[in-house]
């Protein structure tokens, strides 16, 4: 039976209106505290106003030693949760579910001692607490895209010779660890996913069976969802490719989620290039995937579900270049401020 992508489905306990996912997207909106400007919240607004299923939010850092960038959104310290739960009711306000991703940048695994790692899982669980405080629908661990998570379960990376290094199983220790101790923290019915790097881009050292196992045993930890991506950018993959351009380049982790799928009872979320309706409909059709995520082009059309829905468009106008990661915050330079104005008033005058 074929499911629509416009249709509802579930995600652990939580209902979602349709299978669009925003994936995590780093804004760029928090003071140099890590607290969130108001700028951040017309963002979520036009999103959720805009039709997306489900909005996982940019990666927050869960310790001031893990954070990425200056501008990054935190969820390390109590004080961090005011603008967090406003975003939170921002996102519910228009009918949309949010998971805030949680996520550490962090340091080379083989330079951390084994208090350090038990240190970084702690700071994992609070913010995980912290998410379900501010009102948050689920959590999303980042497991991919060269931080830290991502480099203990890359080979070349993780050179580590002790119980979280050495072999597979030990490269996933940490990643597992955490998502078991959530899963205890949090109960049953809070939704926890993972956004897992399944191949390495770099020198393709991690091996899609080996992804395969630590999605089997993240299943077995109690995560609810998995969403696809690749550890390290390079040659081999990367999260933001440019050029997609047409379909036969779109869903390039296609091969990796079709795997896992097939070994894993979860849902699971495919990211990686998707612009076409058609393209997106088939990779649910062939069972590849049961959610279909996107970045850039909510970044450029945040109404894109609600245009495609209604037969406005067939495929994201995006043209993956790259250009909308800022330093001064997320947006596209291809759209201007009236036309972005435009929009907003417009998608306003629909909805009411």
């Amino acid at each position: 039976m074929t499911k629509s992508i416009f249709e509802t489905c579930s995600l652990g306990h939580l209902t979602l209106r349709n299978r669009f996912v925003r994936s995590a997207t780093a804004e760029s909106r928090a003071t140099h505290k890590g607290v969130l400007k108001d700028e951040i919240f017309p963002i979520y607004e036009a999103l959720a106003c805009g039709g997306v299923g489900l909005i996982i939010t940019g990666h927050m850092y869960v310790s001031e030693d893990g954070r990425c960038s200056r501008r990054q959104t935190g969820i390390s310290r109590p004080d961090h949760i005011p603008a967090l739960r406003r975003l939170a009711q921002v996102s519910h306000a228009a009918g949309a579910r949010v998971v805030a991703q949680i996520n550490y940048a962090g340091r080379p695994p083989h330079k951390m001692s084994k208090a350090d790692i038990v240190d970084v899982a702690d700071r994992f669980v609070a913010a995980g607490g912290r998410t379900l405080e501010a009102g948050f629908d689920g959590v999303q661990i980042h497991a991919a895209h060269g931080f830290l998570l991502s480099g203990f379960l890359t080979p070349s990376v993780n050179r580590r010779t002790d119980s979280y290094g050495g072999d597979a199983q030990g490269r996933r220790r940490l990643l597992i660890e955490i998502a078991s101790r959530l899963r205890q923290s949090l109960g049953r019915q809070y939704p926890i996913l993972c956004k897992l790097g399944s191949i390495d881009g770099r020198d393709n050292s991690l091996r899609l069976e080996e992804s395969v196992a630590t999605a089997q045993a993240l299943a077995e930890a109690g995560i609810d969802a998995i969403e696809v991506s690749c550890t390290r950018s390079g040659e081999h993959a990367q999260p933001a490719a440019q050029g997609i351009d047409k379909p036969e380049r779109e869903a390039y982790f296609a091969a990796q989620a079709g795997a896992i799928k097939q070994t894993v009872d979860l849902p699971i979320i495919l990211v990686g290039g998707l612009r076409s309706r058609s393209v997106m409909q088939d990779v649910v059709d062939r069972g590849i995937c049961d959610l279909v995520s996107a970045c850039r082009p909510f970044i450029r059309e945040p109404d894109l579900v609600h245009r495609m829905a209604t037969g406005d468009v067939d495929r994201s106008s995006c043209i993956s270049c790259n250009q909308c990661y800022c330093r001064n915050g997320l947006r596209c330079v291809h759209v201007s401020a009236g036309r972005r104005h435009g929009w907003w008033a417009a998608l306003k005058s629909h909805l009411s």
